[in-house]
């Protein structure tokens, strides 16, 4: 099962951007915005970033983590 990034990036992320981002989910926080999703491989991810970047949305962080390990945080029936 594909690993699950989580990305903070700077300040909140347009609709131009967020639509080049099929399968993430954003969330805005203060000052900056998570997006969550999965990324099949390396080159996939080296593109995410790479798009993020071009479109003038650095990231701060980013987390991964097994869906396993998410859907155990969550508990069951959530």
């Amino acid at each position: 099962m594909p690993e699950l990034y989580e990305f903070t990036i700077s300040g909140t992320i347009g609709p131009i951007i967020q639509s080049c981002l099929p399968g993430f989910s954003t969330i805005a926080e203060t000052g900056c915005t998570v997006l969550t999703g999965t990324v099949a491989d390396p080159a996939e991810l080296r593109r995410l970033l790479e798009r993020l970047d071009a479109g003038g949305a650095p990231v701060l962080d980013i987390g991964i983590s097994n869906h396993d390990d998410a859907a155990a945080e969550r508990g069951p029936g959530e």
